[in-house]
């Protein structure tokens, strides 16, 4: 897994050391007099950064370069730190005495704090301030800028670098809310697919990946195009996504996933994503086991149809417009802090896992758009159904709403890996699980675990 730790010295100085092998992300490393900037993410473009350049000029060049990407920049003394629009790619920083500390992997960071590691409990897997005390993660979308050389634990500031997100929606034509959810999710699925010798992109069958799907057949041609569906002994939606595959006329796959492989997999994905939370690892599980199935020796782009259900009020909503609107934002804000998009597990595995629903163009657009172009005459998503229906069959667009962890019965494949079908108890076991892994070192995310996945059966 590619990764940093920026470290600041008694002298002055700043360490940057690497945290593995960069296999679908990048780290770069530049130094300009004393001014260092450290970047990870998963490069778009061969543009380098502009030299002696201002803060907003580099925020823009990685807002450009990279479909995901965290980065810090120490000048003058102080270190700011910045993250793309959802998240995506986590940066954290913390004090052990006067020195700073700044990390794409909390795990990494925690040993460096010269004390015992403290983990959320395990019904609730966030510390105020993130999942490990004295470990802060740096907001969505957002600037933290820090004395570098100082005691105490609170940021200069907290502030936008980029262009913010709507406050609220203003949207309320509808014609017009169609036509601009299909020209931003188009263009999106464009640049991340742009260069790419062959994409993949997991299909459900459901809108929000058949849709991808479709534009990704648009941009690249069917041959460039590999679909695969994940299933478990306790649900799949293999039917539908062939039935579809077949008329897009991708090469599709269809993937079987065990309890057992679930069993094995659970340690590494939460060092990996660094959550023990359960929903959020249910959500995660079957886009991790496609990774491991799919691992080569070459990098491969993955695209994916999740966050569609976040922006657009994919779980409808009662209480009229504004509870809709509410509910969006919220469930957005909290999966930015969720790791659900995290991209380590993936990263060791070779592949950039793209998500075209989370670029900030399609943000933007999805979150000036009103609740009642989002749930009309009681169909959730109605404004990107209607927008999908322009390249998708109406059986397609119109389908009814699956969770992504339901299509495969997560919760059973839980139940079962876990020994237990209570929540309460599988909670527990998972912060069993990840109190093992970051106190005493436990399982990473390099290439070892990519043969592991193999030896699970990810590829029989």
């Amino acid at each position: 897994m590619a990764g940093f730790i920026l470290s600041s010295r008694p002298d002055g100085g700043i360490e940057v050391e690497l945290l593995g092998e960069g296999r679908a992300m990048d780290v770069m490393v530049r130094r300009d007099g004393t001014d260092v900037l450290v970047v990870q993410g998963d490069r778009l473009t061969g543009e380098d950064p502009p030299q002696r350049a201002s803060l907003a000029d580099l925020a823009a060049w990685t807002e450009r370069a990279h479909s995901r990407y965290c980065a810090a920049l120490v000048r003058e003394g102080r270190a700011t730190l910045w993250s793309d629009v959802g998240a995506t790619c986590p940066l954290h920083w913390a004090r052990a005495g006067r020195a700073l500390l700044v990390g794409t992997s909390a795990g990494a960071l925690l040993p460096r704090l010269g004390r015992p590691a403290v983990l959320g409990d395990a019904e609730r897997s966030l510390l105020p301030g993130g999942r490990f005390a004295g470990v802060t993660p740096v907001p969505a979308d957002s600037a933290v800028t820090l004395v570098v050389d100082a005691y105490g634990e609170d940021p200069v500031s907290v502030h936008r670098l980029l262009a913010p997100l709507p406050d609220r929606p203003s949207v309320t034509d509808a014609e017009q809310a169609v036509r601009t959810v299909r020209t931003v999710l188009g263009a999106s699925v464009a640049r991340l697919a742009a260069g790419a010798d062959e994409i993949a992109v997991s299909l459900s069958g459901g809108v929000d990946s058949s849709t991808v799907a479709a534009l990704a057949v648009l941009e690249a041609g069917s041959s460039g195009v590999r679909t695969y569906t994940v299933g478990t002994p306790f649900g799949d939606e293999f039917a539908q996504a062939a039935w579809l595959a077949d008329r897009l006329g991708t090469k599709h796959e269809e993937v079987n996933f065990g309890p057992e492989q679930l069993a094995g997999m659970l340690p590494g994905m939460i060092r990996a994503l660094e959550t023990w939370d359960l929903l959020t690892l249910q959500i995660a599980a079957p886009a991790c086991f496609l990774q491991g199935h799919i691992a080569t020796d070459r990098r491969q782009v993955l695209l994916s149809g999740y966050g569609a259900d976040l922006l657009f009020a994919g779980l409808g909503g009662t209480g009229g417009e504004d509870a809709v609107e509410g509910a969006v934002v919220a469930q957005t804000r909290a999966t930015a802090r969720s790791n659900e998009f995290h991209p380590a597990f993936a990263d060791a595995r070779h592949t950039a896992v793209r998500h075209p629903y989370w670029s900030r163009e399609v943000m933007a657009a999805a979150l000036d758009i009103r609740g009642r172009l989002k749930v009309r005459e009681g169909e959730a998503k109605w404004v990107l159904r209607s927008a999908a229906a322009e390249v998708l069959p109406a059986e397609v667009a119109w389908r009814p709403k699956r969770g992504i962890h339901e299509g495969t019965a997560m919760s059973q494949m839980f139940a079962a890996a876990l020994g237990s079908d209570d929540p309460a108890v599988q909670a527990g076991r998972l912060y069993e699980i990840a109190t093992e892994v970051f106190r005493s070192g436990g399982p990473g995310t390099g290439p070892g675990e990519a043969d592991q996945d193999r030896r699970l059966g990810g590829k029989a």
